[in-house]
């Protein structure tokens, strides 16, 4: 990191060469480099040895990029959504837009939550069929599974009854 020193103002703005900015964000260096190549990521300002170098703006940037990422949006569709969002007008057309993005993801990021907590449910009984098939003895062959009668807490959920049919299959 380096204070740099606005002597109008007599304000210190930190910023960071790539690797420092990189490893702040969890990327790599070449990400961004790639980022920067993409549009994504303003130019960096050189030093005079030729290193790049980042104000704090890039550091939220990179921030918001992953954000981005994690909602499923690709490289593409980020360019794509900031050159909407530059080419916007006023700014209550630029927030516009990202309401528009943030509510269609929104509506995204709640069926997945939906889906996962059915997943979860899932493996729960999966678990709980599960724990009760340690009281077969080590010797039981693998067909036996499927019929073994012991007395189950639950039914066998589809996750343990795929496992049935594939020892069947055997």
């Amino acid at each position: 990191m380096l204070p740099i020193v606005d002597a109008s103002d007599d304000l210190v703005f930190e910023t960071f060469r790539i690797g420092d900015l990189a490893k702040r964000v969890g990327k790599s260096a070449r990400a961004v480099r790639l980022y920067e190549e993409k549009g994504l990521l303003g130019p960096a300002e050189r030093t005079e040895g030729g290193h790049r170098v980042y104000g704090e703006d890039a550091l939220a940037r990179l921030k918001w990029i992953e954000q981005l990422q994690l909602l499923g949006l690709s490289l593409g569709d980020i360019r794509a959504f900031l050159d909407r969002l530059r080419s916007a007008e006023t700014a209550p057309l630029v927030m516009e837009q990202a309401r528009e993005l943030f509510e269609l993801k929104l509506s995204s990021v709640r069926e997945q939550v939906v889906a996962l907590q059915a997943i979860e449910a899932e493996l729960s009984r999966g678990l709980a069929y599960l724990a009760s098939c340690e009281t077969c003895a080590p010797s039981t062959e693998v067909t036996a599974c499927k019929s073994c009668g012991h007395n189950h807490p639950v039914e066998p959920p589809p996750l343990v009854m795929g496992i049935h049919q594939t020892s069947e299959g055997k």
